[in-house]
């Protein structure tokens, strides 16, 4: 008796399941604006960085700009998030300001 209780009761859950209304789909465009509003503050936290390297190292544009071979209009574009840095760009970027590009992207690989 104790097997058709458990039986019973597997299939009424069971039943209980298939009733269920099926959940409907991940909505693709908020997954698309999750992903865009997590590059934006990714961006803005990069180039507030960026700006706070340079003042605190009292460097102009133009004195940056010799030391890394990086165009000016770019280290503003970039330092005001309307353009986005390569690899290489940030690498120089951190060597001439005497940080680790963990440090400017402000990633803590060691917490």
């Amino acid at each position: 008796m104790k097997d058709d209780s458990l039986l019973s009761r597997l299939r009424a859950s069971l039943a209980r399941q298939q009733q269920r209304p099926v959940s409907a789909p991940e909505d693709p465009l908020g997954e698309a604006k999750m992903r865009a509003a997590v590059s934006q503050m990714a961006r803005s936290r990069v180039s507030a960085a960026l700006r706070q390297l340079r003042a605190a190292r009292s460097l102009s544009y133009d004195a940056v700009r010799e030391r890394t071979g990086l165009s000016q209009q770019l280290l503003y574009e970039v330092e005001y998030g309307s353009r986005r840095l390569t690899l290489g760009e940030l690498m120089l970027l951190a060597e001439c300001y005497g940080v680790s590009a963990d440090d400017i992207l402000g990633v803590d690989l060691e917490g």
